[in-house]
């Protein structure tokens, strides 16, 4: 796991969250990948927080707790500064995860890019299969390093008409599943007699089943 000293990267003095979040975000994209919240990350170099937040991990109804259950991500002390919380503002809840914002805009650029030799070339079906093809291959290998579930892509006649392609207009569609983040983590516990069962078994190196 990376872990982002700001004191480095901006020298001595007081800085924003900001300005944090924004270079640890950076730090995580090279080093973990764009598919990992900011949230828990170790962030090395501040000596303090101006707001100090209560905070418990298992007790919500804390400063940062309340603040997370809005949606707002703070920053806590334990083990060192680090982030805490997952959300952003979006009102769609495909994207209210951090991560799914920004593998969205990851995706989105990283196809457009892609695409780029095959604009302005001789519009046949064979260029079109290509640029599937090249699609496809990019966003298998997303998939196959787990930071998306699944993805695939395709050509839709309904949204290439005649008119279009007469036009040099080609439409791809493609759709993937970004990789949510553990936000809630329960255990449940129970207490049993069961391992006493066959107990003298036991004691003489025995295995028993239920």
């Amino acid at each position: 796991m990376p872990q982002t000293n700001l004191s480095e990267l901006y020298g001595h003095g007081s800085f924003t969250a900001v300005v944090a979040a924004a270079a640890l975000r950076a730090e995580t994209d090279k080093k973990v990948g764009w598919h990992k919240s900011l949230s828990n990350i170790p962030v090395t170099g501040p000596t303090g927080i101006s707001q100090p937040m209560t905070w418990d991990l298992e007790d919500p109804d804390t400063d940062v707790g309340y603040l997370n259950q809005h949606d707002i991500t703070s920053m806590i002390q334990h083990q060192g500064f680090r982030f805490w919380g997952n959300r952003n503002c979006s009102d769609d809840p495909r994207f209210s995860f951090e991560v799914a914002t920004r593998t969205a805009q990851f995706i989105l650029d990283t196809i457009i890019n892609g695409c780029f030799p095959f604009v302005d070339q001789p519009l046949t079906p064979y260029l079109a299969k290509d640029i599937i093809d090249s699609i496809n291959a990019e966003l298998q290998e997303h998939v196959t390093a787990r930071h998306l579930l699944g993805a695939s892509v395709w050509y839709d006649a309904a949204e290439n008409s005649i008119q279009n392609l007469q036009q040099g207009q080609l439409w791809v569609d493609y759709d993937y599943t970004p990789v949510p983040t553990l936000e809630n983590l329960g255990v449940n516990q129970r207490i049993t007699d069961r391992y006493l069962v066959d107990f003298s078994k036991l004691l003489g190196g025995g295995s028993t089943t239920e």
